[in-house]
């Protein structure tokens, strides 16, 4: 659930102590899960120039078309308004606005605010340098209330997958299972669902490539990933399947699980993401399939399903209790197979809690 205007507040405040640290003037932020995240609003980056300003002295101010200061209204954020109209154009009020603002130093912004808005704020002489590292580092230590959101939106989509095993079925095809898989997780407690990935045979070497029209067959591997939101915040799983034995695919599957857990049980509060990264990396290197394994082991989950912390071999980052980010190690080997496992993780000051640790992830769950 959104929090109320107080808890919004903390959150400004704390921003402000960041931006401070930072030595900038303030903060620029366009619609998207920042702009959710400090006023309680889900609103659409659309070509109409809207942002929120936040500011070192603690003022928040808003430009935005007409038609979408609404719901901020009511946010319980305080906030100025600085609304504009298709017939006049954002202009003028973005003139009324920056005459308010210390121009004279710099300012924070998000990489997610398109150019034709930042040209607007340039050519009036802002200077910006990106604030992402704030904003995402905020967002990366997670509140109860999200923990609590992260946990149902997990619950939902693990039931989702229980359920592939009566929906799989040799030939069927890739979309076929992946509109049952969707329909069946909006149908039971899903705010909203992804379209999930389905790749079988040789596709699933490609593991972002398009869910296809191809026919699923027996004995090939078949990695389904998807994606649930539940109350603004995502879970996101990856479990790989068959139809019927193929020793190189277990073989495969059985690295990349075993790979998997230690790269969970490296996951601790205080660990350096490259060492969880290291963890999945080494073991799958030990059993020849170094080379098939070519991403990052995983990513921060909350109102993004890609967010801080980034699980990277390079990383120097060190988790924090109330960080939530999934464990995704694959192997993939073109022309034949493909293999990923991925459950999504809680680092906690005893460690990790894994929060879809009821999905059955043995070689062999789904006959």
């Amino acid at each position: 659930m959104v929090p109320g205007g107080p808890a919004r507040k903390r959150r400004v405040e704390r921003l402000i102590e960041e931006v401070e640290l930072a030595d900038l003037e303030g903060v620029v932020i366009a619609p998207g899960p920042n702009l959710a995240y400090y006023t309680g609003v889900r609103a659409q980056l659309l070509e109409r120039p809207f942002m929120l300003f936040v500011e070192r002295s603690g003022r928040v101010d808003l430009l935005a078309p007409r038609l979408e200061t609404g719901p901020f209204q009511g946010s319980g954020q305080d906030m100025a308004f600085y609304e504009w109209t298709d017939n006049e154009g954002p202009a003028p009020a973005l003139k009324r606005l920056l005459s308010k603002l210390n121009l004279g130093r710099r300012w924070g912004c998000e990489g997610r605010v398109p150019f034709g808005f930042l040209d607007h704020l340039q050519s009036r002489g802002m200077k910006l340098k990106p604030a992402d590292p704030i904003l995402q580092g905020i967002r990366a230590v997670k509140e109860h209330h999200e923990l609590e959101s992260l946990r149902k939106a997990a619950k939902v989509l693990v039931r989702s997958y229980l359920k592939i095993p009566d929906f799989l079925r040799s030939g069927m095809t890739e979309k076929e299972l992946s509109q049952k898989f969707t329909e069946y997780a909006l149908a039971n407690g899903a705010d909203y669902a992804e379209m999930c990935m389905v790749q079988s045979g040789a596709r699933a070497a490609d593991p972002h490539s398009e869910t296809s029209s191809k026919k699923i067959a027996k004995g090939e591997s078949i990695v389904v990933d998807s994606v649930t939101f539940c109350d603004g915040y995502a879970a996101d799983i990856t479990r790989t399947f068959v139809i019927g034995k193929n020793p190189q695919v277990e073989k495969v599957y059985n690295s990349v699980l075993s790979a998997q857990e230690k790269a969970i049980e490296a996951a601790r509060e205080g660990a350096l993401v490259g060492k969880v990264d290291a963890a999945a990396r080494g073991s799958l290197s030990r059993d020849g399939l170094g080379e098939a394994f070519f991403h990052r082991t995983g990513h921060g989950l909350g109102l993004e399903v890609h967010e801080a912390p980034y699980i990277v071999s390079s990383g120097r980052e060190r988790l924090a209790a109330g960080m939530v980010f999934t464990v995704e190690p694959g192997a993939y080997l073109p022309g034949k197979l493909g293999v990923r496992i991925e459950d999504d993780v809680v680092a906690t000051k005893q460690g990790r809690d894994v929060i879809t640790s009821r999905l059955p992830k043995e070689f062999g769950w789904w006959r």
